[in-house]
């Protein structure tokens, strides 16, 4: 006969699996996990490392004859301690809304930017899509580290 104790750790594992998420990463690197280090053995020296100020203080860029295949421009954001948290990629092909939905589903929040720019906001997964104004084609993909707990608004 199984004890309480037993029970109760086998309901708790089971709850975490149930609500534990994986991160949507882009190419192997997955924010949160990878480092400034894995992404140039993985994709060679940069374009530029650069600085937007703030928590974008930290970043590199892959474009030109850099560029990462499948992208026109790649931004990698790291912390201070050079952990990867954000990817913002710039497709090289045209990715219309119709397929944001068919790959990675109906799982989002969809929100429009001050200026005007609709977005889906894949928060379970850490990935946010932005279209160009008044279009349905994809501007640009942001990863970073998959949010926990309910984000409101309307689910699409």
């Amino acid at each position: 006969m199984i004890g309480f104790s037993t029970k109760f750790l086998v309901a708790a594992l089971l709850l975490l699996l149930a609500f534990s998420v994986s991160a949507k990463g882009w190419k192997g690197m997955v924010p949160g996990k990878a480092n400034r280090k894995q992404v140039i053995e993985k994709f060679g020296e940069p374009s530029k490392e650069f600085s937007k100020g703030g928590k974008l203080s930290n970043a590199l860029n892959y474009q030109g004859d850099e560029a990462i295949e499948g992208a026109l421009e790649v931004n990698m954001f790291f912390d201070k301690h050079d952990v990867l948290f954000r990817i913002d990629v710039f497709p090289s092909r045209e990715v219309n809304l119709e397929q944001v939905k068919r790959i990675f589903g109906k799982d989002y929040l969809e929100r429009i930017t001050k200026k005007g720019f609709t977005f889906f906001n894949y928060w379970r997964v850490g990935m946010v899509v932005f279209f160009e104004k008044d279009e349905d084609v994809v501007h640009s993909f942001m990863f970073t580290e998959p949010q926990t707990g309910s984000k409101g608004g309307k689910k699409k």
